[in-house]
């Protein structure tokens, strides 16, 4: 009897306190892989991604606004020599190279197969070849990393045969590699100036953004962004006062986040929620 009361009980929990539901199907199969991309210009999309049968069949990058509709895609092409692109890809509108075309980096791999002769192309919305790194280990594909060094440089890492090596970006990405999922890059360099919080906050008509400059600087740029990371408004600041009045009627309520730009620096990021 004491079985069955605990049975019961952990039946009862279970059931009352599940919270996962599907929110989207696609596809009718095992095929699909998906991820969320955070782009510089167009924000948030899912990168939909369908296994294919055939090494010579071109892979297909599809895009989705997060209501679900369709947005974009990229045909990777067919490359003589090397069979289709592998499951990694890594998606940009401004960190390969300084247009405003959606961008991703595909490993392909040398046909006939083997394990060091990958080579990591750079395919545009278009489907052209916009550059490649040579020579990667078809094992170690996935270890393709970007890193921050600060708010406007970037730098990849990628295993090689020839051993690991460092690569120069030319563009920059919206968010923070290592964390946070603002959309908002952010410096390291924090000592020199400050954004405290808003007040109030939430605020319903006005609100104060305080900051500091650095005591040499003249002047700063405060950006508001989205939850998508869509900059919708941006004010220039000096140090005379230390704070701006930002009139939100004009918001939509919801929540924001803002930072701080002193020369090419970009602050730790505040957030800001607007009710109606």
């Amino acid at each position: 009897m004491k079985t069955l009361i605990v049975f019961f009980c952990l039946s009862l929990a279970i059931s009352t306190s599940a919270q996962i539901t599907i929110d989207n199907t696609f596809g009718n199969s095992i095929d699909y892989q998906a991820k969320v991309v955070n782009l510089s210009h167009s924000g948030k999309k899912y990168e939909i991604y369908k296994t294919q049968t055939s090494s010579i069949t071109p892979d297909t990058l599809y895009y989705y606004n997060l209501d679900y509709s369709f947005w974009k895609r990229i045909v990777c092409p067919i490359i003589p020599g090397y069979e289709k692109g592998t499951f990694f890809s890594y998606t940009s509108e401004t960190l390969f190279n300084l247009d405003t075309l959606l961008e991703t980096a595909r490993c392909y791999i040398k046909a006939p197969f083997t394990v060091d002769t990958g080579t990591i192309f750079i395919i545009n919305e278009n489907g052209a070849l916009v550059d490649s790194i040579l020579h990667v280990g078809f094992y170690t594909q996935d270890y393709f990393t970007v890193h921050n060094i600060n708010a406007t440089t970037f730098k990849a890492t990628v295993t090689t045969i020839n051993g690991l090596q460092i690569l120069n970006l030319p563009g920059t990405l919206p968010c923070d590699i290592c964390g946070g999922g603002l959309g908002l890059a952010k410096s390291e360099k924090k000592e020199s100036y400050s954004l405290p919080a808003p007040v109030p906050n939430p605020s319903k008509n006005e609100v104060k953004l305080s900051f500091t400059l650095p005591a040499n600087v003249n002047k700063g740029v405060i950006d508001i962004f989205n939850t998508t990371g869509q900059k919708i408004k941006s004010y220039t600041v000096d140090n005379r006062f230390g704070f701006i009045i930002i009139d939100n009627t004009q918001l939509e309520a919801g929540i924001y986040y803002y930072n701080l730009t002193v020369n090419g620096e970009i602050s730790t990021t505040q957030k800001m929620l607007v009710i109606k």
